[in-house]
């Protein structure tokens, strides 16, 4: 006890020198923490797993700090989830801890960092260690990174380490190495070259899981009226990916072109079996833009490009590489309900999109996206057009069409289901009142025949800046029988509408936000840049807080 007294009264004796010091230094911070308090629904299905049936609430949260002073830079974050359905919709997960922490140095030319790092190669096809709150991804990488000015112009970094998901972390080993700069070609041209080579070297568990799935399958198998012979294979310790890449500027052109190749590495086949194949992505984006126009088209071919701690790893676990999408990227409720997730194993995309400015006021919109797999077989397709008025400071309207075919028995995952096919018309008002007043409306009307059939959407918000905002919203089935059947439910009277409301309201005052809504969310696929998850139909309450200081 006379130790801790002696501890006490040390500290309190320096307090005064410590405050002078760290008040010498930078320091910041944020907080986010989202609560969900869960109401059971049978009729949508928001029931049936311990969220309704046990636990009844759940919480993630995220307090981060960061402290700069002395040449250094550190940074800690707590990471908090109890009952927490954000990374399987359908279990509760309860874990807390430090999340994340980092030292950096810069030494003359030289940086050094350590601890939870969070970086990216290229568009981060070979090698993206990154966090997405919203879908439960949080693939920092814990190691060390070091990155060398070479000079003004060209920059080289090395990094090696272990990735984590959540508190678990892989046991293979990442290392890469990574330089790029910028070149001038004379008056008006620009470039800015890179290349990289990552590697990843499984351990012993992470390898003996492969081989006993190896050795699992039968060497002679009876496709098709006759035995064929199996083809196996000894799998590797190492894989290699590398990439090299390039972004032109000439004049009103902007050329950003990146290829990036695998080495033989087993993964995860089409039919679930593993594979002993290499990999490759070709990503191509082209822009032109000039006062009142700009034009963008894009291309991807990817083949067998699966880059994870180890082929063990599913779903979002264990990514090492991101594929950038190659569809556009919706927020409106309808528009959104039916995204391209990236297909690793194989696809050939297209992408175009055009703004045009006619005269002032008026804006136009067009956007063309094709996803096929290497075998031609149609993936998702997109048509969209919007027109935006806005002819006064008060007042703007964005009316527009969708139109989608979507492979839901490839992108679900659900067989001997059909192409959906729907056609999405909406509106978007809003009008000041004042500066700090405006109302905002959205309607939206989705034809399709497919899934849960036809939908209505319509929202209404209220804002006064920079405090308060409201909304109301309801989205209805138009085609409940199809819903019944498709969710399994019986009822009584299969012809009633099913509603989805929500009433949101959020209060914002400087660097605090803090909001509430009461939610009912019919089941569907969230995706955020071509990373998708399957999230379950939701009711009940939700809460938020962010904060920074």
């Amino acid at each position: 006890m006379k130790k801790y007294n002696i501890a006490l009264y040390l500290f309190c004796l320096f307090l005064p020198a410590l405050e002078e010091v760290f008040a010498q230094g930078s320091f910041s911070g944020d907080l986010q923490t989202n609560s969900n308090f869960y109401t059971r629904d049978t009729l949508i299905g928001a029931a049936g797993n311990p969220h309704y049936d046990q636990f009844l609430s759940g919480t993630d949260a995220w307090l981060g700090m960061n402290y700069s002073n002395w040449g250094f830079n550190f940074g800690l974050r707590f990471d908090l989830f109890n009952n927490s359905n954000l990374h399987n919709p359908n279990l509760a997960f309860s874990a807390q801890g430090v999340g994340m922490w980092y030292i950096s140095k810069k030494i003359n030319e030289l940086t050094i960092t350590g601890g939870y790092i969070y970086d990216q190669v290229g568009s981060g096809i070979t090698f993206r260690a990154y966090e997405d709150r919203g879908l439960g991804i949080d693939n920092a990488l814990i190691g060390l990174k070091v990155d060398y000015d070479i000079n003004e112009r060209w920059r080289v970094k090395g990094f090696t380490g272990k990735q984590k998901n959540r508190f678990e972390i892989y046991e293979p080993i990442i290392k890469g190495i990574d330089i790029e700069g910028t070149v001038e070609l004379g008056e008006g041209i620009h470039l800015a070259p890179g290349a990289s080579l990552v590697n990843r070297t499984l351990d012993d568990q992470s390898m003996n899981l492969i081989v006993s799935d190896i050795n699992s399958r039968d060497s002679v198998a009876f496709v098709d009226g006759q035995f064929i012979y199996v083809d196996r294979f000894v799998p590797k310790y190492n894989v290699y990916s590398f990439s090299v890449y390039n972004t032109l500027l000439f004049k009103n052109f902007t050329w950003y072109g990146e290829f990036a190749g695998k080495t033989n590495e087993a993964i995860v086949g089409p039919d679930g079996d593993l594979i002993n194949v290499p990999g490759s992505v070709i990503f191509q984006t082209l822009t032109y833009a000039v006062k009142g126009f700009g034009i963008t088209g894009q291309f991807k071919r990817t083949e067998n490009f699966t880059f994870r701690t180890s082929p063990n790893e599913t779903l979002l676990k264990g990514m090492i590489s991101f594929i950038p999408p190659m569809a556009k990227q919706n927020s409106l409720r309808l528009l959104s309900r039916y995204n391209a997730a990236t297909q690793e194993l194989g696809e050939m995309a297209f992408q175009g999109d055009i703004v045009y400015t006619p005269v002032k006021g008026y804006s136009l919109t067009l956007n063309f996206s094709d996803i096929k797999d290497l075998d031609n077989l149609q993936l998702f397709r997109e048509i969209y057009f919007d027109i935006t008025v806005k002819k006064s400071r008060k007042w703007k309207t964005i009316s527009g069409i969708q139109v989608v075919s979507y492979n839901q028995e490839v992108y679900e995952v659900k067989p001997n289901v059909p192409m959906v096919q729907a056609i999405t018309p909406h509106t978007e008002w809003v009008y000041k009142f004042d500066r700090r007043k405006s109302i905002r409306t959205e309607l939206q009307y989705q034809f399709n025949q497919q899934d849960f059939g036809s939908w209505a959407y319509a929202l209404l918000e209220f804002n006064i800046a920079p405090k308060y905002s409201f909304s109301v919203s309801d989205m209805v089935t138009t085609d409940p029988a199809k819903y019944y059947k498709k969710t399994g439910q019986k009822v009584a009277n299969d012809k009633k509408p099913i509603h989805f409301y929500s009433v949101f309201a959020a209060y914002t005052k400087g660097a605090n936000r803090m909001s509430i809504a009461y939610v009912k969310q019919v089941e569907g696929i969230v995706c955020t840049g071509g990373i998708c998850r399957f999230e379950p139909a939701f009711s009940g309450i939700k809460v938020g807080l962010t904060s920074s200081f």
